[in-house]
């Protein structure tokens, strides 16, 4: 089954990124553990065209001492796409983010798996740039 915007699972999917989202900017990293899943991988995408590739854990020290710079009153302001079927789901999610002084548009594309009646993260895209109308 392809997924879709009309599976029951998107709209699940959809709110486990939003208490992920909820837990981190409250500071709760526990639910880091709870939603990344063993074999997770994070590719973030710099403005200097670096490629980051961090597991599970390096992902999590980098939220962890970087939480300042990546939260602030911005919500996450715009779900691009949410799909899923009945074992996997995907999201494209983006927001502004001003915290280092300079604005910035981080997007993210995000896949889930369903495992142990749970959903979690296995594969996640960051994506940053400046914005040059801001700037």
């Amino acid at each position: 089954m392809a997924m879709t915007e009309d599976h029951a699972n998107s709209a699940i999917v959809k709110e486990t990124l939003d208490g992920l989202i909820h837990g981190v900017s409250g500071h709760s990293f526990e639910v880091l553990d709870q939603l990344y899943h063993r074999d997770m991988q994070t590719y973030v995408l710099l403005n200097d065209g670096t490629l980051m590739l961090n597991d599970k854990n390096g992902f999590m020290e980098f939220i962890k001492n970087n939480m300042g710079a990546l939260i602030d009153d911005n919500p996450w302001v715009k779900y691009h796409l949410v799909e899923a079927d009945d074992t996997h789901g995907h999201i494209v999610v983006s927001r502004k983010n001003d915290a280092t002084g300079r604005y910035q548009l981080i997007s993210l594309s995000i896949d889930f798996v369903l495992e142990d009646g749970r959903w979690q993260i296995i594969r996640e895209i960051i994506m940053t740039r400046s914005d040059p109308t801001d700037a």
